[in-house]
């Protein structure tokens, strides 16, 4: 459930909606738990709002939390649910004072809220406070996507969930006998190369009358991230990353950026076993349109079985011979307070409440239950997952999740600008590549442009709020 939205559109919006004023309210001091404001008003009197996602999952977590808080704190907390994208909502509201107290926003998406100072550091107020310690309480890449200039600000309760993995239809493998050649069936969890991956699609193709009724493969949808671990394996042997902060580089207009557009689309097009469709991988492998879905896991989840689907969840393949991928990862959803709460001490006592096992796991009973939990005291623990038998498909999801891409996901980075914008053009270089319209080496060389564009007018915006990128 991601969505890219323009940084620039954000900020054109919000500079003619908020003004200097509000930017300055923004940056002032929130008033501390207890130190007035609504402190002076006993916690069980007080009301919040909180904004989450407009998606009947969310929306249900969002409830068991807020009525895990009443019950804890005697604090209502009424949950109004958000259609995409969320942050232009939060800051439009921030300029008419209708901001939530606390929302669920993806980490990386927060850049036009850190950019206006809006947000409520939780380093001291919620970490500190809680005796938690950021780095060894939470695992995977989940805390890089709410760090901003040495500061935390927000509480995260999921890793990275896409990218690094492929959903295989089991039922169709067995049938076609040949479970014992592929993951997850044959007991490994990664594809060994992209050959065995696409030998496995071409096994899995239905065509009717020289007509594909059945594709092969799709990787539409959450190709930034695919693309991106595609290309940081290829650099890694080298030192070197997708974007290198320490000499402000991008590395995608290079060799390895085009071998990893090669691997990730245009050969599988060429081979006529992956095309260009109208709607993402996920919900053209429900709809029965593609065998195999890289890229999202929701096809794997229980959500999905409920509707009869057999997929199982692989690890997307290996990229150097004998050498495990390195993943690029995203973050996942989390909670962040407004400075401009109009229930300071709710918002951060919300938020201590999020940096602990209760919180936690009334948030990673989502779809059944979450097996990329950002925190680290519910790994390897499955009693609040509708079906934790230890040998049910759902756990030996979670251990694939926990024990093998997790572990090989690194957060994607700072300082590139808008992983949005960037997002965006990876997309399109991808589409093109799928429609045969560019190859590989001008699909990079266009990406390359655009995200030096963006990184330009990025720390441009930056500077203009006072700020260092």
């Amino acid at each position: 459930m991601r969505k890219m939205y323009s940084r620039r559109d954000v900020l054109k919006t919000t500079a003619g909606a908020m003004g200097v004023g509000l930017l300055a309210a923004c940056a002032a001091p929130l008033p501390q738990a207890g130190e007035g404001g609504s402190g002076a008003v006993p916690m069980e009197q007080q009301e919040g709002v909180l904004w989450g996602l407009q998606y009947d999952p969310h929306v249900e977590a969002y409830q068991r939390l807020a009525d895990l808080f009443e019950q804890q704190q005697g604090a209502k907390v009424t949950v109004q649910p958000q259609a995409w994208p969320i942050p232009p909502k939060v800051i439009a509201a921030l300029a008419a004072g209708t901001q939530p107290d606390v929302a669920c926003i993806m980490g990386e998406q927060l850049t036009s809220l850190h950019l206006h100072q809006a947000l409520v550091s939780c380093t001291e107020q919620v970490y500190n406070h809680m005796d938690v310690d950021p780095d060894e309480d939470f695992i995977g890449d989940a805390i890089g996507a709410y760090s901003w200039q040495g500061e935390i600000w927000g509480v995260p309760t999921e890793c990275n969930g896409v990218g690094n993995m492929v959903n295989v239809p089991s039922e169709d493998v067995i049938a076609l006998g040949l479970d014992d050649q592929y993951p997850p069936l044959n007991g490994e969890v990664f594809f060994e190369s992209y050959e065995s991956l696409w030998e496995l699609a071409t096994e899995l193709q239905i065509e009717e009358d020289g007509k594909v009724v059945k594709w092969g493969l799709s990787s539409q949808g959450w190709d930034d991230m695919s693309y991106l671990g595609i290309l940081r394996s290829l650099l890694d042997p080298k030192g070197d990353d997708w974007w290198n902060l320490e000499n402000k580089q991008f590395n995608i207009d290079t060799e390895e950026g085009v071998e990893a557009m090669r691997l990730f689309v245009e050969t599988p097009v060429q081979m006529g076993i992956e095309t260009q469709l109208d709607q993402s991988h996920v919900d053209a492998a429900l709809a029965g349109k593609v065998a195999l879905a890289r890229g999202n896991g929701t096809p794997s989840m229980p959500i999905s079985w409920g509707l009869g689907y057999t997929y199982r969840m692989a690890g997307a393949p290996k990229v150097m011979e004998g050498q495990l991928p390195i993943f690029c990862g995203e973050g996942g959803w989390g909670f962040i307070g407004l400075k401009q709460s109009k229930s300071p001490e709710l918002t951060i006592e919300f938020l201590r409440m999020m940096a602990t096992d209760e919180g936690q796991t009334e948030y990673a009973r989502i779809y059944g239950g979450q097996p990329n939990t950002a925190w680290k005291g519910l790994v390897g623990v499955y009693d609040h997952f509708t079906d934790a038998d230890p040998d049910g498909p759902l756990v030996a999801l979670t251990k694939v999740f926990q024990d093998h891409l997790l572990p090989q996901t690194r957060f994607e980075g700072v300082g590139f600008g808008s992983i949005a914008e960037i997002g965006a053009a990876i997309t399109e270089g991808c589409a093109e590549v799928r429609q045969q319209n560019m190859a590989s080496e001008e699909a990079v060389n266009m990406i390359q442009a655009r995200c030096e564009a963006q990184y330009t007018e990025w720390v441009s915006d930056v500077r203009e709020l006072g700020l260092e990128p």
